[in-house]
C-alpha cells in the first residue's frame, strides 16, 4: 500500500505535466499567411498593390507554390486579398467588408447622405494632406505625379478619368505611411465609386480644367510640404465636387 506522502507527491507531478499542452511545428502555409498579414498591417503591402507571383514568393521564401497557394486562400477567406481574372491577387481593404454594404445602401437609397459622405471625406482626406507633407517619400510624390500625368490624357467622361480621380486620392492615403488612413480611404472611394455609378453620373468635359488645377494645386503643396495649403486645396476641391453633385445629380430630382 503507498504511503500517503508518496501519493500526494505523485498527484501534483500529474497537475504539472498536465500544465502544458503538446507543442506541433506549425505548417508552413501558416506562417506564411501570419507574414502576409504582418505586411499588411504593417502598411508594407498596401490596398491596391499587386501580390507577386506565386512563383516568384515561393523562391523568395523559400518555400513550395502550394505553401504559397495554401496561404493565399486563407488571406483570401479573410478578406485581405481578392484574386482578379488575368491580372493577379491584391491586397483590399481590410474595411470594406464591413463598410462597404451599409455605405453603399445609404448612398444609393438616400441621395442626400453624399453630403455627409463628403464632410466624412473632407475631415480624412484634408488630415491626409497636411500629412502626407511630412511623410511622403520620393517615391510617393513620383507616383501621386504619374496618376496626374494619366488625368492630363483622359476625358472626364470616361471611367479611366474616375479611376485615375480616385486613385490619386487614395495616393494621398498612402503617402501618409499611416496604415488606419490607408484601409479607410480605400474603402471609402470604392463607396464613392458605387454611388456615382447607381446614379449614372459622369464628370462633364467642360469642367476638366478647373480638376485638374485643384488636382495640381493639392499635389504642388504636397511636393512643396506645405501642409495647410495642401488641406486648404483638399477643401477647396471637395467644396467644389459637392457643387457639382447638388448641380447635376440633385437638381434633377
Amino acid at each position: 500500500m503507498p504511503r500517503a506522502g508518496s501519493t500526494i507527491k505523485n498527484h501534483k507531478l500529474t497537475r504539472r505535466k498536465n500544465l502544458f499542452s503538446t507543442v506541433t511545428p506549425s505548417k508552413i502555409s501558416d506562417m506564411v499567411y501570419k507574414q502576409l498579414v504582418s505586411l499588411i498591417t504593417k502598411g508594407q503591402l498596401k490596398p491596391g498593390e499587386r501580390l507577386p507571383s506565386e512563383r516568384a514568393m515561393a523562391l523568395e521564401l523559400g518555400v513550395s507554390r502550394q505553401s504559397i497557394r495554401e496561404a493565399i486562400y486563407r488571406a483570401m477567406i479573410a478578406g485581405l486579398m481578392e484574386v482578379r481574372q488575368g491580372e493577379g491577387t491584391f491586397i483590399i481593404s481590410s474595411f470594406k467588408g464591413n463598410l462597404r454594404q451599409p455605405l453603399s445602401i445609404l448612398l444609393e437609397e438616400e441621395a442626400e447622405k453624399v453630403f455627409e459622405f463628403l464632410e466624412i471625406r473632407k475631415l480624412i482626406e484634408g488630415w491626409c494632406a497636411e500629412r502626407a507633407c511630412e511623410a511622403a517619400t520620393p517615391a510617393d510624390l513620383k507616383k501621386m505625379h504619374n496618376i496626374f500625368k494619366k488625368m492630363e490624357k483622359v476625358k472626364p467622361a470616361e471611367s479611366a478619368w474616375e479611376k485615375a480621380d480616385l486613385d490619386f486620392h487614395a495616393s494621398i492615403a498612402v503617402s501618409t505611411h499611416n496604415v488606419l488612413a490607408m484601409h479607410v480611404m480605400d474603402a471609402l472611394k470604392d463607396s464613392f465609386h458605387t454611388y456615382f455609378r447607381v446614379k449614372k453620373y459622369n464628370t462633364k468635359p467642360e469642367r476638366k480644367g478647373v480638376l485638374l488645377s485643384q488636382h495640381r494645386a493639392i499635389l504642388d503643396a504636397i511636393t512643396e510640404k506645405k501642409p495647410k495649403r495642401a488641406r486648404k486645396k483638399v477643401m477647396e476641391h471637395l467644396d467644389y465636387v459637392e457643387k457639382m453633385i447638388t448641380e447635376d445629380i440633385l437638381g434633377k430630382r
